[in-house]
């Protein structure tokens, strides 16, 4: 059933990375990038799991603890992004580069494993499969699994604690409820993220107290055995299918700007007040202005991120406006502008010869299905439908 559960979850999750990152419409901000990368990490550990349990692994034993240095990277990137969103954060810095030293401690702990002959490596996997507890008992490097193991669990621990600790400190500093109002998606979000990062400490928890008594954990059918799974199904099931059922959380998060004053304290500083725009009526006529006169619509290959740079704009904000604002997301705005150059131009002499088609593409459509979908949403009824009722 658990491995039934897990399998879904990863296929969720790579929707979910299609989603932030693949899409053509996709904001792919460096906050997506980072929570991408984090539930990329995390699936290939599922896969790991998978592979094992079902013994596959024996046919990739190439695989085997490649998952294992990936892991250390999972708590610093949910940290990342639990920051880069708090504090629209566009990169990484240089301080950011200690976060990576255990992941590379276990990538050279395992170096002498994933350099092994083959025929060594498959005994060791064969071992593994014909005894799963083996996958945290059988030392391939001078650190043992044992230590590792322990190494992860106090990472988890800190990483999750400076999560909450950031989102309680950002909750603290926006107590203006304007700003209050409009962040309570992006916290609600931010804590169930957070919740589900605890989760894996309570199941870690309890995997070492199995390990310390010596209790099997895959080779024993009692319920105190199943609580790690739970945990950890759990999280990652949420993870994976929240943003798919919440859209609206990549939508629609608020644009936390600061604003610098000079500091009362002392001189040459400056204090930071977080503060919503409340009014975007320059930025929408800056877009309507973009729109109307440069007609970028008519690129059928024409992104989010293109528009934000062409209007000195920040994709996240140039999106917040769209979604909030203009109530329609970046594709449904840009093709209100193609629908309508359409019916503009459909009895012009300059598309005379024209099907209704072949107009459509040069309004930057790129497929028929996509122009009738479109067509039929804004308007109800299909193209031919429509200008047959503007003749008649």
């Amino acid at each position: 059933m658990f491995q039934i559960i897990f399998l879904c979850s990863l296929l969720c999750a790579l929707l979910t990375i299609y989603i932030l990152v693949g899409k053509k419409d996709a904001l792919k901000s460096y906050a997506d990038y980072l929570l991408s990368f984090y539930v990329l990490f995390m699936s290939w550990n599922v896969v790991m799991y998978l592979l094992l349990y079902y013994a596959w692994i024996i046919e990739v034993p190439y695989l085997f603890k490649t998952a294992a240095p990936l892991a250390f990277l999972v708590p610093p990137f949910g940290y990342f992004y639990t920051r880069a969103v708090l504090y629209n954060e566009r990169k990484f810095t240089i301080n950011d580069v200690w976060h990576f030293i255990p992941f590379i401690i276990v990538t050279i702990n395992y170096v002498p494993f994933f350099f092994m002959p083959d025929n060594e490596k498959k005994q060791i996997v064969q071992a593994v499969i014909n005894n799963l507890d083996l996958s945290y008992q059988y030392n391939v490097g001078p650190i043992s699994e044992a230590n590792l193991f322990i190494m992860r669990m106090v990472q988890i621990c800190l990483y999750t604690f400076f999560q909450w600790k950031l989102i309680i400190k950002y909750k603290k500093q926006n107590e203006v409820p304007v700003i209050e109002n409009q962040i309570k998606l992006v916290i609600d979000w931010l804590k169930i993220f957070a919740w589900t990062c605890s989760a894996y400490i309570f199941a870690f928890i309890v995997l070492f107290t199995l390990v310390i008594f010596k209790i099997s954990v895959f080779n024993n059918g009692g319920f105190v055995n199943l609580i790690p799974l739970i945990f950890i199904v759990s999280s990652f099931f949420l993870i994976s299918t929240y943003l798919l059922t919440h859209p609206e959380v990549l939508n629609g998060l608020p644009f936390v700007k600061y604003k610098a004053f000079d500091s009362k304290l002392m001189e040459d500083e400056f204090n930071q007040v977080p503060f919503i725009e409340e009014n975007y009526s320059v930025q929408i006529a800056q877009i309507q202005a973009y729109f109307d006169d440069s007609k970028p619509y008519l690129n059928k290959n024409l992104s989010l991120n293109q528009v934000a740079v062409a209007l000195n704009m920040s994709p996240r904000e140039l999106s917040y406006i769209l979604n909030n604002y203009l109530e329609c997301r970046f594709t449904e705005y840009v093709n209100q502008y193609r629908i309508q150059y359409i019916i503009d131009n459909y009895n012009t002499s300059k598309f005379e010869n024209y099907t209704i088609e072949s107009i459509a593409f040069e309004a930057g459509f790129l497929s028929k299905s996509g122009f009738y979908k479109s067509f039929k949403k804004q308007h109800q009824m299909t193209p031919l439908e429509y200008f047959d009722k503007l003749v008649s």
